[in-house]
């Protein structure tokens, strides 16, 4: 139900969501696509928004999907591509040899997906990495409520650039905005400042 202009708002019932900490940078709205998830979920006001690589928008400390690699040694090869359709893995989490853990003796090249050991597996040797696929980039803040079901995108309004109160954005359960994250939202147009709720 909307509010006639010439009514008052009783002000005993409303309450700020000190969202908003300033008019500079001035708020300004845009249209964004919020990716469908696994199960239907109600995104507030608020909800600090990351870019996904596919263009869509993730609640903000949305991780990678996991992905893996699996191959077997042949005592020569050293380089091994973890491209995938295409796709190339944004970091490399594991990588295992004969069920071993690796802590060092590789590097991985995220600019062209090439898994490098320093000395070739031996033949028969099994080799597993755990790979993220995707890197997100905290770019909006949702204007209005909105909920996203499984089936479809969800459609919402969201502001591109803004001042606003951190401790008012809703991020992923046990997630913090890290110092990359406030830079990327200024990138953007987005200004964060510290505020008492």
């Amino acid at each position: 139900m909307s509010t006639r202009i010439d009514q008052t708002i009783d002000t005993s019932t409303v309450q700020p969501d000190n969202l908003i900490a300033g008019l500079a940078p001035s708020p300004e709205v845009y249209t964004v696509t919020i990716a469908r998830g696994a199960e239907e979920v109600t995104y507030k006001r608020g909800t600090a928004l990351a870019k996904g690589e596919d263009g869509k928008m993730y609640i903000l400390g949305t991780a990678g999907t996991a992905g893996t690699f699996t191959a077997t040694g042949d005592g020569s090869t050293v380089k091994f591509s973890l491209i995938d359709d295409g796709v190339i893995p944004a970091a490399v989490t594991e990588v295992k040899v004969d069920g071993t853990a690796l802590t060092s003796g590789f590097s991985y090249i995220a600019a062209n997906g090439d898994l490098i050991f320093d000395e070739a597996p031996a033949n028969t040797k099994s080799i597993a990495v755990k790979t993220v696929i995707g890197t997100f980039t905290a770019n909006a803040v949702l204007a209005d409520d909105v909920t996203v079901g499984t089936s479809t995108d969800g459609r919402a309004v969201a502001y591109r650039t803004g001042h606003f109160n951190e401790n008012a954005l809703i991020v992923k359960d046990s997630y913090t905005i890290t110092a990359d994250d406030k830079e990327a939202f200024r990138i953007a147009g987005i200004l964060l400042s510290d505020a008492i709720k």
